[in-house]
Protein backbone atom coordinates (compact mmCIF):
# COMPACT_ATOMS: atom_id res chain seq x y z
CA UNK A 1 0.00 0.00 0.00
CA UNK A 2 2.84 2.37 0.91
CA UNK A 3 4.64 1.55 -2.36
CA UNK A 4 1.50 2.29 -4.33
CA UNK A 5 1.12 5.72 -2.66
CA UNK A 6 4.77 6.55 -3.36
CA UNK A 7 4.35 5.47 -6.97
CA UNK A 8 1.19 7.58 -7.26
CA UNK A 9 2.97 10.61 -5.80
CA UNK A 10 5.93 10.10 -8.16
CA UNK A 11 3.54 9.86 -11.09
CA UNK A 12 1.97 13.17 -10.12
CA UNK A 13 5.42 14.74 -9.71
CA UNK A 14 6.48 13.52 -13.12
CA UNK A 15 3.31 14.90 -14.66
CA UNK A 16 3.91 18.29 -13.02
CA UNK A 17 7.49 18.32 -14.26
CA UNK A 18 6.40 17.47 -17.79
CA UNK A 19 3.86 20.29 -17.78
CA UNK A 20 6.50 22.69 -16.44
CA UNK A 21 9.03 21.68 -19.11
CA UNK A 22 6.42 21.98 -21.83
CA UNK A 23 5.42 25.44 -20.60
CA UNK A 24 9.04 26.63 -20.55
CA UNK A 25 9.54 25.24 -24.06
CA UNK A 26 6.48 27.09 -25.34
CA UNK A 27 7.58 30.35 -23.74
CA UNK A 28 11.07 29.95 -25.22
CA UNK A 29 9.67 29.18 -28.66
CA UNK A 30 7.27 32.14 -28.55
CA UNK A 31 10.00 34.52 -27.38
CA UNK A 32 12.46 33.28 -29.98
CA UNK A 33 9.99 33.54 -32.84
CA UNK A 34 8.98 37.05 -31.85
CA UNK A 35 12.59 38.12 -31.39
CA UNK A 36 13.40 36.83 -34.86
CA UNK A 37 10.32 38.54 -36.27
CA UNK A 38 11.43 41.83 -34.77
CA UNK A 39 14.58 41.70 -36.88
CA UNK A 40 13.72 42.43 -40.49
CA UNK A 41 15.68 39.87 -42.55
CA UNK A 42 15.48 42.17 -45.56
CA UNK A 43 17.41 45.10 -44.08
CA UNK A 44 20.30 46.60 -46.00
CA UNK A 45 23.35 48.33 -44.58
CA UNK A 46 24.05 51.89 -45.70
CA UNK A 47 27.17 53.76 -44.48
CA UNK A 48 27.06 57.56 -44.63
CA UNK A 49 30.25 59.64 -44.74
CA UNK A 50 30.27 63.20 -43.39
CA UNK A 51 32.63 65.80 -44.85
CA UNK A 52 32.72 69.52 -44.27
CA UNK A 53 35.35 71.84 -45.73
CA UNK A 54 37.85 70.86 -48.47
CA UNK A 55 40.99 73.00 -48.46
CA UNK A 56 44.60 72.81 -49.61
CA UNK A 57 45.90 75.21 -46.95
CA UNK A 58 44.46 73.74 -43.72
CA UNK A 59 43.42 70.46 -42.15
CA UNK A 60 41.64 69.31 -39.00
CA UNK A 61 38.66 67.40 -37.71
CA UNK A 62 36.37 69.15 -40.21
CA UNK A 63 38.80 70.09 -42.98
CA UNK A 64 40.54 67.72 -45.38
CA UNK A 65 42.82 68.18 -48.39
CA UNK A 66 41.38 67.59 -51.89
CA UNK A 67 43.92 64.78 -52.34
CA UNK A 68 42.45 63.03 -49.29
CA UNK A 69 38.96 63.28 -50.74
CA UNK A 70 40.20 61.82 -54.02
CA UNK A 71 41.86 58.91 -52.22
CA UNK A 72 38.61 58.31 -50.32
CA UNK A 73 36.46 58.24 -53.44
CA UNK A 74 38.94 56.01 -55.27
CA UNK A 75 38.90 53.61 -52.32
CA UNK A 76 35.10 53.57 -52.16
CA UNK A 77 34.85 52.89 -55.89
CA UNK A 78 37.52 50.17 -55.74
CA UNK A 79 35.54 48.39 -53.02
CA UNK A 80 32.47 48.28 -55.25
CA UNK A 81 30.34 50.95 -53.56
CA UNK A 82 27.94 53.18 -55.47
CA UNK A 83 27.00 56.59 -54.11
CA UNK A 84 23.31 57.37 -53.75
CA UNK A 85 21.29 60.42 -52.69
CA UNK A 86 18.80 60.80 -49.89
CA UNK A 87 16.03 60.77 -52.48
CA UNK A 88 17.27 57.36 -53.65
CA UNK A 89 17.17 56.04 -50.09
CA UNK A 90 13.73 57.50 -49.43
CA UNK A 91 12.40 56.01 -52.66
CA UNK A 92 13.73 52.60 -51.62
CA UNK A 93 11.93 52.69 -48.27
CA UNK A 94 8.67 54.28 -49.45
CA UNK A 95 8.29 52.89 -52.95
CA UNK A 96 10.57 49.84 -53.07
CA UNK A 97 12.74 51.47 -55.75
CA UNK A 98 15.92 49.48 -56.39
CA UNK A 99 19.29 50.42 -54.92
CA UNK A 100 22.76 49.32 -56.01
CA UNK A 101 24.23 46.25 -54.33
CA UNK A 102 26.56 48.29 -52.11
CA UNK A 103 25.09 51.78 -51.55
CA UNK A 104 26.91 54.56 -49.74
CA UNK A 105 25.95 58.20 -49.10
CA UNK A 106 28.52 61.01 -49.25
CA UNK A 107 27.51 64.16 -47.39
CA UNK A 108 28.99 67.64 -46.95
CA UNK A 109 27.72 69.89 -44.16
CA UNK A 110 27.29 73.68 -44.08
CA UNK A 111 27.59 74.51 -47.80
CA UNK A 112 31.20 75.67 -48.05
CA UNK A 113 32.08 77.24 -51.38
CA UNK A 114 35.11 74.97 -51.59
CA UNK A 115 32.74 72.03 -52.02
CA UNK A 116 32.15 73.44 -55.50
CA UNK A 117 35.79 74.40 -56.09
CA UNK A 118 37.45 71.15 -55.03
CA UNK A 119 34.87 68.43 -54.31
CA UNK A 120 32.72 68.70 -57.44
CA UNK A 121 35.50 67.91 -59.97
CA UNK A 122 36.58 64.89 -57.91
CA UNK A 123 33.02 63.62 -57.59
CA UNK A 124 32.61 63.89 -61.35
CA UNK A 125 35.91 62.11 -61.97
CA UNK A 126 34.70 59.08 -60.01
CA UNK A 127 31.10 59.34 -61.24
CA UNK A 128 29.69 59.89 -57.75
CA UNK A 129 26.90 61.93 -56.23
CA UNK A 130 26.87 63.80 -52.93
CA UNK A 131 24.50 65.54 -50.53
CA UNK A 132 25.20 69.09 -49.35
CA UNK A 133 23.26 70.44 -46.37
CA UNK A 134 23.36 74.23 -46.34
CA UNK A 135 22.87 76.81 -43.60
CA UNK A 136 20.43 79.30 -45.14
CA UNK A 137 21.81 82.38 -43.44
CA UNK A 138 25.31 81.68 -44.78
CA UNK A 139 23.99 81.30 -48.31
CA UNK A 140 21.95 84.50 -48.07
CA UNK A 141 24.95 86.45 -46.75
CA UNK A 142 27.28 85.36 -49.54
CA UNK A 143 24.56 85.81 -52.14
CA UNK A 144 24.27 89.45 -51.04
CA UNK A 145 28.04 90.09 -51.07
CA UNK A 146 28.52 87.87 -54.15
CA UNK A 147 31.86 86.63 -52.79
CA UNK A 148 33.15 83.34 -54.14
CA UNK A 149 36.14 82.46 -52.00
CA UNK A 150 36.96 78.77 -51.27
CA UNK A 151 38.93 79.72 -48.14
CA UNK A 152 36.00 81.15 -46.19
CA UNK A 153 32.97 81.52 -48.46
CA UNK A 154 29.69 79.64 -48.75
CA UNK A 155 27.61 78.65 -51.75
CA UNK A 156 25.40 81.36 -53.21
CA UNK A 157 21.92 80.69 -54.51
CA UNK A 158 23.16 80.89 -58.10
CA UNK A 159 25.79 78.26 -57.30
CA UNK A 160 23.15 76.01 -55.79
CA UNK A 161 20.97 76.40 -58.88
CA UNK A 162 23.84 75.40 -61.14
CA UNK A 163 24.63 72.37 -59.01
CA UNK A 164 21.00 71.24 -58.92
CA UNK A 165 20.88 71.50 -62.71
CA UNK A 166 24.17 69.60 -62.99
CA UNK A 167 22.69 66.65 -61.09
CA UNK A 168 25.79 65.68 -59.10
CA UNK A 169 24.70 67.37 -55.88
CA UNK A 170 21.51 67.00 -53.87
CA UNK A 171 20.74 69.77 -51.35
CA UNK A 172 19.22 69.46 -47.89
CA UNK A 173 18.19 71.65 -44.94
CA UNK A 174 20.74 72.37 -42.17
CA UNK A 175 18.60 75.11 -40.51
CA UNK A 176 18.30 78.71 -41.65
CA UNK A 177 20.08 80.29 -38.70
CA UNK A 178 20.48 77.77 -35.86
CA UNK A 179 24.00 76.62 -36.66
CA UNK A 180 25.71 78.01 -33.57
CA UNK A 181 26.59 77.15 -29.99
CA UNK A 182 25.55 79.57 -27.27
CA UNK A 183 22.51 79.53 -25.03
CA UNK A 184 21.24 76.84 -27.41
CA UNK A 185 23.37 74.15 -29.07
CA UNK A 186 22.27 74.11 -32.68
CA UNK A 187 18.54 73.45 -32.85
CA UNK A 188 18.45 71.59 -29.56
CA UNK A 189 15.69 72.29 -27.06
CA UNK A 190 16.77 74.22 -23.96
CA UNK A 191 16.45 72.50 -20.60
CA UNK A 192 13.38 74.32 -19.32
CA UNK A 193 11.96 75.47 -22.64
CA UNK A 194 8.25 74.91 -23.15
CA UNK A 195 7.48 72.40 -25.87
CA UNK A 196 5.14 74.84 -27.63
CA UNK A 197 7.82 77.56 -27.72
CA UNK A 198 10.40 75.12 -29.01
CA UNK A 199 8.10 73.88 -31.75
CA UNK A 200 7.39 77.45 -32.84
CA UNK A 201 11.10 78.33 -32.99
CA UNK A 202 12.18 75.19 -34.87
CA UNK A 203 9.24 75.32 -37.27
CA UNK A 204 9.82 78.98 -38.11
CA UNK A 205 13.53 78.45 -38.78
CA UNK A 206 13.25 75.29 -40.88
CA UNK A 207 10.28 76.58 -42.87
CA UNK A 208 12.20 79.76 -43.63
CA UNK A 209 14.95 77.78 -45.35
CA UNK A 210 12.42 75.57 -47.14
CA UNK A 211 10.73 78.70 -48.49
CA UNK A 212 14.10 80.14 -49.52
CA UNK A 213 14.83 76.97 -51.49
CA UNK A 214 11.47 77.13 -53.27
CA UNK A 215 11.83 80.82 -54.05
CA UNK A 216 15.42 80.63 -55.30
CA UNK A 217 15.59 77.17 -56.87
CA UNK A 218 12.04 75.76 -57.17
CA UNK A 219 13.33 72.76 -55.21
CA UNK A 220 12.25 71.45 -51.79
CA UNK A 221 14.67 69.53 -49.51
CA UNK A 222 13.32 66.26 -48.11
CA UNK A 223 15.91 65.71 -45.35
CA UNK A 224 16.87 67.66 -42.25
CA UNK A 225 20.48 67.63 -41.04
CA UNK A 226 21.01 68.36 -37.35
CA UNK A 227 23.70 70.98 -36.59
CA UNK A 228 26.43 69.41 -34.44
CA UNK A 229 24.29 66.29 -34.26
CA UNK A 230 22.42 67.92 -31.34
CA UNK A 231 19.08 66.12 -31.25
CA UNK A 232 16.15 66.73 -28.91
CA UNK A 233 13.49 64.05 -28.62
CA UNK A 234 10.77 66.64 -29.22
CA UNK A 235 12.34 67.66 -32.52
CA UNK A 236 11.63 64.35 -34.25
CA UNK A 237 7.85 64.76 -34.45
CA UNK A 238 8.25 68.41 -35.44
CA UNK A 239 10.52 67.45 -38.33
CA UNK A 240 8.05 64.81 -39.47
CA UNK A 241 5.20 67.29 -39.23
CA UNK A 242 7.15 69.71 -41.46
CA UNK A 243 7.26 67.04 -44.17
CA UNK A 244 10.86 65.87 -43.92
CA UNK A 245 11.13 62.22 -44.90
CA UNK A 246 14.51 61.70 -43.21
CA UNK A 247 17.04 63.28 -40.88
CA UNK A 248 20.81 63.02 -40.46
CA UNK A 249 22.64 62.87 -37.16
CA UNK A 250 26.35 62.81 -36.27
CA UNK A 251 26.27 59.49 -34.41
CA UNK A 252 28.84 57.02 -35.72
CA UNK A 253 27.87 53.69 -37.22
CA UNK A 254 26.29 51.97 -40.18
CA UNK A 255 22.56 52.27 -40.84
CA UNK A 256 20.26 49.24 -41.06
CA UNK A 257 17.60 50.27 -43.55
CA UNK A 258 14.26 48.45 -43.66
CA UNK A 259 10.90 49.28 -45.22
CA UNK A 260 9.82 50.91 -41.93
CA UNK A 261 9.90 54.66 -42.59
CA UNK A 262 11.07 55.40 -39.02
CA UNK A 263 14.49 53.97 -39.93
CA UNK A 264 15.11 57.09 -42.04
CA UNK A 265 15.24 59.43 -39.04
CA UNK A 266 18.42 60.24 -37.08
CA UNK A 267 20.54 58.33 -39.57
CA UNK A 268 24.10 57.67 -38.44
CA UNK A 269 27.04 59.35 -40.16
CA UNK A 270 30.78 59.06 -39.83
CA UNK A 271 32.81 62.28 -39.71
CA UNK A 272 35.95 62.24 -41.83
CA UNK A 273 38.86 63.98 -40.07
CA UNK A 274 42.24 64.63 -41.68
CA UNK A 275 44.18 62.77 -38.98
CA UNK A 276 43.61 59.25 -40.29
CA UNK A 277 44.49 57.52 -43.55
CA UNK A 278 41.87 56.52 -46.10
CA UNK A 279 42.55 52.83 -45.50
CA UNK A 280 42.24 53.10 -41.72
CA UNK A 281 39.09 55.24 -41.83
CA UNK A 282 37.19 53.03 -44.24
CA UNK A 283 38.52 49.74 -42.91
CA UNK A 284 36.97 50.40 -39.51
CA UNK A 285 33.75 51.66 -41.07
CA UNK A 286 33.26 48.99 -43.71
CA UNK A 287 34.14 46.18 -41.32
CA UNK A 288 30.85 47.00 -39.58
CA UNK A 289 29.11 45.97 -42.79
CA UNK A 290 30.23 42.36 -42.57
Amino acid sequence: MIKFIVFKLNYKLIAILLVFILSISCIYFYTTVNADAAIDPDYIKVPIIMYHSILKSKNGDYIIHPNTLEKDLAYIKDKGYTSITMQDLINYVYYNSPLPEKPIIITFDDGHYNNLTYALPILKKYDMKAVISIVGKYTDTFTETDEANPNYGYLRWKDINELIFDGTIEFQNHTYNLHSIGARKGCMKKKFEAKENYETLLTKDLQKLQEKFIKNTNYTPNTFTYPFGAISKDSIDIIKKLGFKASLSCEKGVNHITKNTDCLYCLKRNNRPSSISTEAFFKNLLEEQT
